[in-house]
């Protein structure tokens, strides 16, 4: 076991959130391709690659200290550009399945490439533009769960996510978890976001927001973490 493995199966341990040896290899093998692919087309940013582990695999499984999610979920990974989060979560989810989606086709290819090396049966991708993808039947209305990274605001999130998750909404919240019983939306979002939400509860009025700061034990070693999740339910 890696440093880096060693590390991440001791945060886990701090959370309650089991993780095998199996999913360390495959997100230390995702971490590896990631790199290789990211020479040939631009996935992440070439300056943040060293804080590949910490400042993106991690951070997207960082989602599963805070949430639960049910076995036998579909979820949608909307704007997944090199495989975030949707890649590290379907590791640690195998009783889900992921779709990821995004408007570049080659990353997509990429992120599809990635997945097969990895060998993870329960991810496929689609490329295309949400708003189109949305209205399409094998689409529209069919995913327990959309999440995505702060790939935009929060309105737009909410526009193009929403008409892929099935309908109803509400959550149960359980202890320090909150446990996703009904279709959601989750994205990551930075401390200030006062405005965006104003501007997404005017926009969709019937759309209920809760925030999750990502506070968690051992979430001092994350450098300006500020982040935290926002999940939005249609009431």
């Amino acid at each position: 076991m890696t440093d880096e493995e060693l590390w991440l199966h001791t945060l886990c341990g701090k959370n309650n959130v089991p993780i095998t040896d199996i999913q360390l290899a495959r997100l230390s093998r995702y971490k590896a391709l990631l790199l290789e692919w990211n020479a040939r087309i631009n996935l992440i940013s070439r300056k943040n690659e060293e804080n590949i582990w910490r400042g993106h695999i991690v951070l997207s499984l960082s989602m599963l200290f805070k949430v639960r999610f049910r076995p036998g979920m579909r979820i949608l990974d909307l704007g997944t550009g090199g495989g975030f989060p949707g890649i590290p979560l379907s590791i640690m989810l195998p009783e889900c399945s992921f779709v990821l989606l995004d408007s570049t086709q080659k990353k997509v290819n990429a992120v599809q490439q990635m997945a097969e090396a990895i060998g993870l049966p329960n991810v496929s991708t689609i490329w295309g533009r949400a708003e189109e993808l949305q209205r399409q039947q094998r689409f529209a209305g069919t995913f327990d769960a959309v999440v995505a990274r702060s790939v935009s605001s929060l309105s737009n999130l909410l526009e193009w996510g929403l008409p892929f998750l099935k309908k109803g909404g509400g959550m149960n919240e359980r202890a320090e978890f909150t446990t996703i019983t009904t279709p959601s939306l989750i994205t990551f979002k930075g401390a200030e976001i006062a405005q965006e939400e104003a501007d997404a509860k005017k926009a969709f009025p019937r759309v209920a927001l809760q925030n999750v700061p990502l506070v968690f034990p051992g979430s001092q070693v994350f450098e300006n973490l500020d982040k935290k999740l926002t999940i939005a339910t249609i009431q």
